[in-house]
């Protein structure tokens, strides 16, 4: 009795260990993962109450993605993100990023009253080409509001349109923040 099928799908066993070596070398090339929280600054003096800028702060690197995610619970729960050693300038949070080694979006999340929503991956590229074009008019929209004099408005919309664009994960980590994030919701 001969077998007549294709053996094209067949992999020998080291091709198949090769193939999980390398791919644990292009998984290890990019930690560690770096997290960081951009807000709104603000001097707590009153002759300066109008005065906000946009900040971002350095949150530390961690060297899995569950562990990022819990070092930013863990950071925004205690209230230990400040943008300084000024205590007149107070921070407020307003969004996660984690980024890994060469810079690509791992994950992102909005923050509200100390905890943080993470934002949904896009599933494909298709997804992510939707998502800018989004991204995009809600910014326009927001310089639009801006041109008006519609300052918070426009405040809001920016805020959107930086959440909108939180869902624009790298490819390559685009399974790994789908399953961190199921992961979250199941336990």
């Amino acid at each position: 009795m001969t077998y007549s099928g294709s053996t094209e799908r067949f992999r020998s066993a080291g091709r198949v260990l090769i193939s999980q070596a390398l791919a644990q070398l292009q998984l290890a090339q990019r930690y560690p993962l770096t997290v960081s929280c951009s807000g709104e600054a603000r001097y707590l003096d009153p002759e300066l109450e109008q005065w906000a800028f946009e900040r971002s702060v350095d949150l530390g690197t961690c060297d899995s993605l569950v562990d990022a995610m819990m070092l930013v619970s863990t950071r925004l729960g205690s209230g230990d993100v400040a943008c300084g050693d000024d205590p007149a300038l107070g921070f407020t949070p307003q969004m996660i990023a984690v980024l890994d080694a060469e810079h690509g979006l791992v994950l992102a999340g909005e923050v509200s009253n100390r905890h943080v929503t993470w934002c949904q991956p896009v599933a494909s590229d298709t997804e992510a080409r939707a998502v800018v074009t989004l991204a995009c008019r809600q910014r326009a929209e927001a310089q639009h509001l801006t041109d008006l004099g519609r300052h918070a408005e426009a405040s809001g919309l920016r805020r959107q349109a930086a959440a909108t664009e939180g869902r624009l994960v790298d490819p390559f980590w685009r399974d790994a923040a789908q399953l961190a994030l199921l992961q979250r919701r199941a336990a």
